[in-house]
């Protein structure tokens, strides 16, 4: 091979690399960006190829039953009769609840609104006895997210209220936590509760 072949071999290679470099340096950006996609077209199977569904339940799972044992101020001995049937009554609640909250209509709320409820494309209904709501009202406004790299395979999505743009990221914002599967795939293993959630 001839030396100018070589060099745009050698450059052809590195520019292959630079863009490697640049796809998974950028790939839970796009993550995130289709997952609002998806939220907006209403695309569940869009939405789910990007959800570890049995990590998210454990997930919520946990920060549910500690929030319940936190409130109930459930004794700190496992050993103790009560500390077990608080377990169970726990369970009872809590299971129940996560099944609601992991299910792609409540991702895609999350993904529209910046918060586990209803959808932003789906308006509350009036109060009984209210008149009917203005058809000229505004929009509601979506959720706009700002993301934190914690390592080379873990990032969370925060959403900001526009409300309130500059509330601490991890105290008073829904968080959604991506992890790497595979070169520059990224599953949703992971909501975090705003503060907010287990102040009430």
């Amino acid at each position: 091979m001839k030396k100018p072949q070589r060099l745009a071999a050698a450059a052809l290679v590195m520019l292959l690399l630079l863009a490697g470099a640049g796809y998974w340096y950028l790939s839970p950006f796009l993550a995130v960006r289709q997952l609002q996609a998806a939220a907006q077209r209403g695309d569940a199977e869009a939405l789910n190829a990007h959800i570890d569904y049995p990590r998210l339940r454990e997930s919520l799972k946990a920060q549910l039953t500690a929030l319940l044992a936190q409130k109930l101020g459930a004794p700190k001995d496992g050993g103790n009769p009560l500390s077990a049937l608080g377990n169970v009554i726990g369970a009872s609640l809590v299971n129940p609840l996560v099944d609601t909250m992991v299910r792609p209509e409540t991702v895609m709320a999350a993904m529209q609104n910046g918060r586990l409820g209803r959808s932003a494309s789906e308006p509350a209904p009036p109060p009984p006895g209210s008149a009917p709501a203005d058809s000229a009202a505004p929009e509601p406004t979506k959720a706009r997210w700002i993301i934190e790299r914690q390592g080379a395979s873990r990032v969370t999505a925060y959403a900001v209220d526009p409300a309130r743009p500059d509330d601490e990221p991890n105290s008073e914002r829904l968080g959604l936590v991506l992890e790497r599967s595979g070169f520059a795939d990224w599953k949703l293993t992971d909501l975090r509760l705003p503060a907010s959630a287990f102040n009430k």
